[in-house]
C-alpha cells in the first residue's frame, strides 16, 4: 500500500540515477506521488570531494571521523548483471583519538588505528587488515593507510574466505582479549534479513522518472535507504542521499530527487536496503559504537 505523505528536497547540483535490471527492476511508463522520508545529504560537491571511506557496492557506510571505535557486522546481498552475491563481513576499528590525521589542507580524516589484542568473532579470530581511505585535496585523490583494524570476510564468489556467516535475526558473540587487561564479551543481536526490489516509473515531462521501492517490511529497527551513483569511468560508487522511513515495505522516490543527479558522470546507480541495529556503549572509558546490518543493494542502469 503506497503512502501518501510529504517529503523534503534539498536542491544540490550533485549527478543522476537510473536502473539496470537485475531480476527484482522493472521500468514503466505512469505518473507518480511521493511518500514520507527524511533525506540526508551523504556526498557534496563531486569535484571538491575530500573524502571517501567505508561505502562501497555493499551500502556500508559509517564515518570513522564521527565514531573513533567502530565494531560493524553485516549481511548483505548485491543484485546486479542478473545474479545475487552474498557477504558476510565484520570489521573492528580501534582508533587513538589523541593521534588526529588531517589532510595536507588541515582537514582531520581521521585517527591513527590501534590493534591491542584478539578480537573474535562468534570464536572465529579476525585479521588484521590495512585501514585505507580515500580523500581528495586541491584536485589529487590521495589514498593513504590510518592504520590497522580487525577484519572478516565471506562471499559465496570467493572460494576462500573466513569462517564467518552472518546469523539473521539472531545474536553474534564478540569477544576481544587485551594483551594487558582483562577480556570483555558480549552478544550483538542481528537484525531479519531484508530483500528489496526496485521499480522504474517513466514519467511523461523531459524523460523523467521515480523509482518504486518495496521490501520485506518488519516493526523492529530502523531502516534506511542509500543511493549511491556509480561512475561510467572506473565503476567506483559515491554516495549521495541516505533516506530514513518507516520499516513498512513501500516507499516513493520521487523524480525531484532522481533528477539532480547528472547521467553524463553516473551510468547506474545502486540503492542500498539498510535494517540496522544500532548502540553506542562505554568499555574501558571509551566509546564503542556498534552496527549491526542487513543489506541488499540492487545496482541497476540508467535507461
Amino acid at each position: 500500500m503506497k503512502k501518501y505523505i510529504f517529503y523534503i528536497i534539498i536542491v544540490l547540483s550533485v549527478s543522476y540515477f537510473g536502473c539496470d535490471k537485475p531480476a527484482p527492476t522493472e521500468l514503466i511508463d505512469d505518473s507518480g506521488t511521493s511518500n514520507n522520508f527524511e533525506i540526508e545529504i551523504l556526498g557534496g560537491e563531486l569535484d571538491n570531494e575530500y573524502y571517501s571511506n567505508g561505502y562501497d557496492t555493499s551500502g556500508v557506510i559509517e564515518d570513522i571521523r564521527r565514531f573513533a571505535n567502530i565494531i560493524s557486522v553485516s549481511g548483505i546481498k548485491i543484485t546486479g548483471t542478473g545474479r545475487t552475491d552474498n557477504i558476510s563481513t565484520a570489521q573492528v576499528i580501534l582508533s587513538d583519538k589523541s593521534n588526529p590525521v588531517y589532510s595536507p589542507g588541515g582537514r582531520l580524516i581521521g585517527y591513527n588505528t590501534i590493534t591491542p589484542g584478539v578480537v573474535r568473532i562468534n570464536s572465529e579470530p579476525a585479521r588484521i587488515t590495512n585501514l585505507r581511505i580515500r580523500f581528495r585535496e586541491q584536485g589529487v585523490l590521495i589514498d593513504t593507510v590510518l592504520g590497522k583494524k580487525y577484519e572478516l570476510f565471506n562471499s559465496d564468489r570467493r572460494f576462500f574466505g573466513d569462517q564467518f556467516n552472518f546469523p539473521y535475526n539472531s545474536n553474534i558473540n564478540f569477544s576481544f582479549t587485551p594483551f594487558f587487561g582483562q577480556p570483555t564479551s558480549f552478544d550483538i543481536p542481528t537484525p531479519t534479513e531484508v530483500t528489496g526490489t526496485v521499480k522504474l516509473v517513466r514519467l511523461p515531462d523531459q524523460n523523467r522518472f521515480r523509482a518504486e521501492l518495496n521490501w520485506t517490511g518488519t516493526p523492529a529497527g530502523k531502516f534506511s535507504i542509500v543511493i549511491g551513483g556509480v561512475r561510467a569511468f572506473n565503476n567506483q560508487v559515491f554516495p549521495f542521499y541516505r533516506l530514513r522511513t518507516e520499516d513498512d515495505g513501500s516507499l516513493i522516490i520521487p523524480a525531484g530527487i532522481l533528477s539532480n543527479i547528472p547521467r553524463d558522470r553516473f551510468n547506474r546507480i545502486s540503492i542500498s536496503f539498510i535494517r540496522k541495529f544500532d548502540n553506542t556503549i562505554q568499555l574501558d572509558n571509551s566509546e564503542l559504537y556498534i552496527s549491526s546490518q542487513s543489506i541488499h543493494t540492487i545496482i541497476v542502469e540508467i535507461p
